[in-house]
């Protein structure tokens, strides 16, 4: 773990002030403070589902900015039956501390520890869904040991496979940054912390991973190495469009509902009361789509 914290500033872009709140969507919301063992305090929104709860997502988002930029990821989740948790790291939003490797995989542990043991989230499947840095950062915490079970189900969006990996693919694209990654690749986390080498460890909890072919922060290749280094049961989602963007889509959204839907992933809903049922029933908003294709621009 030694020499992390040196290169934590080439991972991390965190934004303090939030740029809106779940209100301006139309969203209800309560504000969340965990505090670690040692005083520091994490700050996230929980969101409450509307209409009967299906289950939990944990929602990790990418290294720049905070919640309130990557809200729209997940702000459909709760019309479609599921609480979101969604966390700012250290040094994120209202988050205290500066993030750096490896304190920030206590941050996430943490959210991950609160959210078994609340009573808010009823016994309903948790599933941890994951972007970009979160997602490479959540491998690494659900890959341990000590996490086996811990999620129901896994949603990794675009995440990269390694961290020296991606940081040279970074460096290549700019003609100043070329000539110093002799210096800056080999200070990176070691090979042992990459997310290709703790992917195995979150089976057999079912895993979705998706990547764009366009994406044009990860490449999609490594998005593809992640998925082969990875334990059964899971499915790769390919996507079109931009660096983690495909959630604005609503058939990607169906895709993952299908996902968790077929893993288990989303409680039953309630048995119907004896009442009649309405002379004019509503159409269920959640039916199955007719067939769609593994790829989706937008």
């Amino acid at each position: 773990m030694t020499g992390l914290a040196g290169c934590s500033s080439l991972f991390f872009y965190p934004m303090k002030p939030w740029v809106q709140n779940p209100e301006n969507q139309g969203l209800s919301y309560e504000d969340v403070v965990l505090i670690h063992p040692k005083g520091l305090r994490l700050d996230g929104w929980w969101l409450p589902a509307q209409g009967p709860v299906k289950g939990t997502v944990y929602f990790l988002h990418g290294n720049a900015q905070n919640i309130s930029t990557h809200l729209g990821n997940v702000q459909w989740l709760p019309a479609r039956g599921y609480n979101v948790f969604l966390l700012d790291y250290r040094g994120y939003g209202l988050s205290e501390g500066k993030p750096k490797l490896p304190e920030v995989f206590d941050d996430i542990q943490l959210g991950l520890d609160w959210l078994r043991h609340a009573d808010r989230t009823q016994g309903k499947p948790l599933i941890v869904f994951a972007q970009s840095l979160g997602a490479a950062m959540a491998t690494r915490v659900l890959g341990e040991d000590a996490n086996d079970g811990a999620a129901d189900c896994v949603v990794l969006e675009a995440s990269f496979a390694s961290y020296k990996d991606i940081t040279s693919d970074v460096m290549k694209r700019s003609w100043l940054l070329w000539p110093l990654r002799w210096l800056v690749v080999p200070a990176m986390p070691s090979r042992e912390l990459d997310p290709v080498n703790q992917v195995a460890g979150i089976a057999p909890t079912p895993l979705l991973v998706m990547h764009s072919e366009d994406d044009p922060v990860v490449p999609f290749r490594q998005g593809q190495e992640l998925f082969a280094a990875a334990g059964q049961p899971k499915v790769f989602q390919r996507l079109r469009g931009g660096h983690i963007q495909a959630t604005r889509d609503p058939a990607v959204q169906q895709r993952i509902i299908d996902f968790l839907d077929r893993h288990n992933c989303a409680a039953a809903p309630p048995a119907p009361s004896s009442s009649p049922p309405p002379a004019n029933p509503v159409p269920d908003a959640t039916a199955e789509p007719g067939a769609a294709t593994d790829a989706y621009r937008f």
